[in-house]
């Protein structure tokens, strides 16, 4: 099976994000937290001043977060994944709100199914032998990806777990669900890409 990172970077549109503060405030960077966030947690997202229209299902903002509309949310929620969606209020750099409703996808599953051996990755030997002799060391700059597949089983929505890659993974099959909907998401392929 395929698999897809999503992106942030739409053809003709370009880079879409923005930043983001939560309600109540964090205690520490969005990126390190592991665990659900407190219930009844809200965030707000300010677009960068160059977008200038947004009418895409799918982006990541500079804070780390990864805001889904309300049509993705709802393919999210029908698959199996391990994802909290906290409401958000996106607007453009001006203040004026968008038109589309988005949630934060705080995606709590991390797969370790990264493919060692197959993969091509910077300190190899060294990081792959910490696979087997913890300390456990995290992979920082990758050529190529393979992934153990028998290991991702029905997850349809995902993050790498130990590696430095900060993107969520989808299935070519959600993905075809998501095409089939007529989302607006912008995807490439995990074996094609270079990080």
């Amino acid at each position: 099976m395929n698999y897809f990172f999503l992106e942030s970077q739409y053809p003709r549109r370009g880079f879409i994000s923005g930043g983001t503060t939560f309600t109540p405030e964090l205690d520490m960077n969005y990126l390190a937290i592991e665990n659900p966030l407190p219930e009844g947690t809200t965030a707000e997202v300010e677009l960068l001043s160059t977008v200038r229209s947004l009418n895409v299902d799918y982006f990541e903002t500079i804070t780390g977060t990864r805001a889904v509309s309300d049509d993705f949310k709802l393919l999210l929620e029908q698959t199996r994944t391990n994802t909290q969606f906290i409401p958000a209020a996106v607007c453009f750099h001006n203040g004026r709100p968008v038109e589309k409703n988005y949630w934060i996808a705080h995606p709590l599953d991390r797969l370790d199914v990264f493919d060692y051996e197959r993969s091509e990755y910077g300190r190899k030997a060294v990081i792959a032998a910490s696979v087997q002799q913890p300390p456990r060391k995290t992979v920082k700059v990758v050529s190529r990806i393979c992934l153990h597949e028998e290991r991702i089983g029905d997850h349809e929505f995902f993050m790498l777990d130990h590696i430095n890659i900060f993107k969520p993974i989808i299935s070519n099959e959600f993905y075809e669900l998501c095409r089939k909907n007529k989302l607006n998401l912008n995807v490439t392929e995990v074996s094609d890409v270079s990080i």
